[in-house]
């Protein structure tokens, strides 16, 4: 089973590894994510991890909860961004999902409260 922190060491962090080998690790081919409303598909979701992964310097995840039951997963975490421009970026992120037979994350919704600095 993998654990949200796991999936964004690997798809956030390590440059070593390619984003698509990174997502095949965690997310399921049919993978769907909400943030804040707004839903994505799989593509969507590793354009925004392209995106991310190439305009960022730095990135801190500390987990604060995180419970599974069976398929269910929740997880609450503070992730600390800092830009390659130098600006830093913190959010309180709270997740629910759903875990596919081989323990890739097959939906996550989650809503994000920015709790830190910006610019």
């Amino acid at each position: 089973m993998t654990t949200l922190r796991s999936a964004i060491a690997d798809l956030l962090e390590n440059h070593d590894l390619p984003v698509d080998e990174a997502a095949d690790r965690h997310i399921a081919p049919g993978f769907r994510q909400r943030i804040n409303g707004q839903w994505d598909d799989r593509a969507g979701f590793l354009a925004r991890i392209r995106h991310l992964r190439s305009n960022t310097r730095d990135v801190t995840i500390t987990v604060l909860d995180e419970i599974t039951d069976g398929s269910r997963y929740a997880e609450r975490h503070i992730i600390d961004l800092l830009g390659a421009d130098g600006r830093r970026v913190v959010h309180e992120v709270y997740v629910f999902a759903c875990l596919g037979p081989d323990g890739r994350f097959e939906r996550i919704e989650e809503a994000t409260v920015m709790v830190g600095p910006t610019g």
